[in-house]
């Protein structure tokens, strides 16, 4: 049963005891999830959790419907570090990518060199043929 807050607190944070019940499930849900606590309180549960969030004002009722681009969930620890890693690992793929062209390029560039060396350029081969 819920006692810290007491459903009296709460009662005045919404229409409601309806709207309580959604508000309250609705963050307790995006804990449970990985959302980042908004007070820095340890609670016994994501539910109480969310409770002291509503009482302290920090979870509030938004009238209309958000479309996705306009909430956000904070995300946990883990996530952040998994988010980090992705793109640190993309960084280190691109940059292998450029460093395989710049030396295919370069590679390219060093066998049309040798290959012009070695062969014999078109003066000198009709130099060769008026000799003979």
């Amino acid at each position: 049963m819920l006692t810290d807050p007491s459903l009296e607190e709460l009662l005045p944070k919404a229409d409601c005891a309806y709207e309580l019940a959604v508000l309250v499930s609705k963050r307790a849900c995006q804990i449970v999830d990985g959302a980042q606590p908004m007070i820095p309180d340890s609670a016994d549960n994501a539910v109480s959790l969310a409770c002291k969030e509503i009482l302290e004002g920090k979870v509030v009722k938004y009238q209309g419907t958000l479309s996705k681009d306009e909430y956000t969930v904070p995300l946990t620890r883990e996530a952040k570090l998994a988010l980090e890693a992705e793109k640190k690992a993309k960084e280190q793929k691109e940059m292998f990518r450029r460093d395989a062209q710049a030396a295919d390029i370069s590679f390219a560039e060093e066998q049309s060199r040798l290959a012009s060396e070695k062969a014999p350029s078109e003066q000198e081969k009709s130099e060769e043929k008026i000799t003979e």
